[in-house]
């Protein structure tokens, strides 16, 4: 009986609509639908440029976002390239003449996601620029200094044991430390017992991190990788002695413990993310894969790494 009355009520309610009425209805439903897509469409690319602004350290690492996403979508073209068509249209759509209001607040948050963009590159910070020169320049400045933060560290150290420390604007970033039978995060951690407690697993007190981070400073370094090895120091690949920060790019000193082989340095010299310095130190660039951009002036740097061997 009550759909009886439903059904009574529907009939009575449209009976009165033609066909072209009807088609206009859904039409109109159809252009409101789409208008609230796009409104949405535009503001969560407002929402993706608010937050790559808030969470970059510098103007670079804002690009560095940009161009990993620019990779990404490159990936997935099929569902990239008909949503960037819409943003197209939809500019183009409402930049045209005669303007109305919904076009007005369209076009307006288009044009505010552009301002907002140039807004967040202009008052990142401009970072430090890297290449090969500014760290040579700088190994040989702390040459000393690099190598006797090693010994300490190496020295603090129980056998198999590590340390990963880096900073970032003055603040840690990174913070973990290894030993024979687990690797344990200290980042965030404000109480000195608790920290200390952790350190003494892999052989290290509260003084002697704070004497790791003076020796940081006065080499220049922001950050180190440095690992002990229980039969012996000679058995340990290498030290990482992270230098800059260029966006998502970092740049780091490797310090071997042996004399690089012929087939190792042929493969530094065919990468630009490497810079064969001599046969035992190396400048190394790691980043995001659409964001890496290596050595810029490898090309020109690289002959002269003859006269270091």
């Amino acid at each position: 009986m009550p759909n009886c009355l439903l059904l009574q009520e529907y009939n009575t309610k449209f009976a009165h609509e033609t066909p072209i009425e009807a088609e206009m209805k859904i039409k109109s439903l159809l252009r409101y639908s789409y208008r609230v897509i796009e409104i949405l469409f535009i503001l969560s690319i407002t929402a993706g440029i608010v937050s790559m602004g808030l969470s970059s350290h510098d103007s670079a690492e804002m690009i560095g976002m940009l161009m990993t996403n620019i990779g990404a979508m490159a990936w997935l073209w099929f569902i990239s390239l008909p949503l960037l068509l819409i943003v197209f249209v939809s500019f183009l759509r409402c930049s045209i003449p005669p303007l109305s209001i919904y076009k007005k607040v369209v076009l307006l948050l288009h044009l505010l996601n552009v301002v907002l963009w140039f807004v967040f590159y202009v008052i990142l910070p401009k970072p430090e620029p890297c290449d090969a020169a500014i760290m040579e320049k700088h190994y040989k400045n702390h040459h000393d200094d690099m190598y006797d933060l090693v010994r300490y560290v190496r020295s603090s150290l129980d056998d198999s044991c590590s340390i990963v420390l880096q900073y970032r604007d003055n603040e840690v970033q990174t913070f973990t430390i290894a030993n024979n039978s687990e690797r344990k995060t200290c980042t965030g951690i404000k109480d000195q017992q608790e920290l200390e407690k952790i350190l003494q697993t892999v052989g290290l007190s509260i003084q002697e991190l704070a004497m790791i981070q003076e020796k940081m400073h006065k080499a220049g370094i922001i950050g180190i990788d440095i690992e002990k090895n229980s039969i012996s120091r000679w058995m340990t690949a290498k030290s990482e002695l992270q230098f800059r920060w260029f966006g998502n790019n970092i740049y780091q000193f490797a310090l071997y413990d042996y004399l690089l082989k012929e087939k190792e340095r042929d493969e530094f010299l065919r990468s630009h993310q490497f810079i064969l310095y001599n046969d035992s130190v190396v400048f190394e660039a790691y980043g995001d894969y659409c964001d890496l951009r290596g050595f810029p002036d490898k090309d020109k740097f690289q002959p002269l790494n003859e006269v270091n061997k």
